[in-house]
């Protein structure tokens, strides 16, 4: 009798459970995905007007390493925030990777920067450090305003493994931060972009991951 009992209020209190529940309208990672981009533009036309588009842009003659850096920057930014918008809905043996795609071929900046410098780069050398300071504070900037939205959707949504999500987070971020500044950084040095560009991505991934992760708890 006592066991039925249990049973019983058990399946009154599941039941109970169950009329509270509310349907959900599943997170679309595309909205967050524009509303991403929309910030980087902004992003860069802002700094590009307070500093000066680049003149290579301005005569319509964009140099290789811009297109390069652009092009690299825009895919870790994208696949990787893809990726973190994808943990916002885990579902059983589904997994999206494409941020490892993106990482490993940005691996190749740093890699080919520290070539340069051992082969006499010396942009490094050339470069004032008011430079840096604004490569690394005007990408910052740029990282924290597209790091709200995807914050935010990770709130709504039910990431299993925040952790991840706070460096994916961070990269993604520093990807699309430093996407916008290249567009007025003047230098296409190898050594320059593999140092700072990544050292930028860098503070914007530990960052994600020092902070994120208690805003997105259940």
């Amino acid at each position: 009798m006592k066991a039925n009992k249990q049973m019983t209020e058990r399946s009154f209190n599941i039941d109970a459970l169950v009329e509270d529940l509310a349907p959900v309208k599943p997170i679309k990672a595309m909205p967050t995905l524009l509303t991403l981009a929309a910030i980087a533009v902004v992003a860069l036309f802002a700094i590009s007007f307070m500093r000066d588009f680049r003149t290579d842009l301005l005569t319509g003659q964009p140099t290789a390493m811009f297109l390069m850096r652009a092009g690299m920057l825009a895919l870790l930014g994208g696949a990787t925030a893809f990726s973190v918008l994808a943990m916002a809905q885990p579902s059983v043996g589904k997994h999206n990777n494409s941020w490892q795609i993106a990482v490993a071929f940005a691996a190749l900046f740093p890699l080919g920067g520290i070539i340069a410098i051992m082969t006499g780069d010396n942009t490094l050398a050339i470069a004032s450090m008011a430079s840096v300071y604004r490569c690394l504070g005007f990408s910052a900037i740029t990282a924290f305003a597209t790091a709200i939205p995807m914050v935010m959707s990770l709130r709504r949504g039910a990431p299993t493994n925040p952790e991840r999500a706070g460096w994916l987070t961070g990269v993604a971020a520093g990807g699309m931060g430093a996407f916008a500044y290249s567009f007025y950084c003047p230098f296409d040095s190898l050594a320059y972009t593999g140092v700072w560009f990544t050292l930028s991505v860098a503070i914007s991934a530990v960052a994600g991951r020092l902070i994120v992760p208690s805003l997105i708890r259940w």
